[in-house]
């Protein structure tokens, strides 16, 4: 174990970006190394949005398990206009689970600006082991 490096107790950020087309849908996945927990779920929606991007951060365990990262009271999704989600989070991750952002632009007209996926989660995760970078 000379050859690697142990983090207790380790929060990273991951951060989606991405350009949404009219009509465009899809999933950013991302796989996640360890055992931890999800502790936060930012979502910010610029203004001019109007709600027509719709978000539904969740992951996904061994298994092929979905678990949404935010509760629902009416949709499965979450939009709006010139806002700014912070929403704790306490969700339980192991090694190979991917952390899913799913995105679905419900705009038609296709000369509408893109709409931007702007979603930050945090994991804290209960030990890192990586391999240290020694020169020579």
């Amino acid at each position: 174990m000379d050859k690697f490096e142990r983090f207790e107790n380790v929060a990273f950020p991951y951060i989606f970006r991405k350009s949404v087309n009219s009509g465009d849908s899809g999933v950013a996945e991302l796989e996640l190394t360890g055992h931890g927990f999800v502790t936060q779920v930012t979502v910010i929606i610029p203004a001019g949005d109007g709600g027509k991007l719709h978000i539904r951060p969740y992951v996904t365990l061994p298994g092929e398990i979905n678990i949404d990262l935010v509760r629902y009271a009416e949709d499965q999704y979450i939009s709006g206009d010139d806002v700014v989600y912070r929403l704790p989070c306490y969700q339980e991750i192991e090694n190979h689970t991917a952390l899913k952002v799913e995105y679905n632009n419900t705009e038609t007209d296709v000369l509408a600006d893109d709409a931007q996926l702007m979603v930050d989660i945090i994991v804290q995760y209960d030990a890192i082991v990586q391999p240290r970078n020694v020169i020579g």
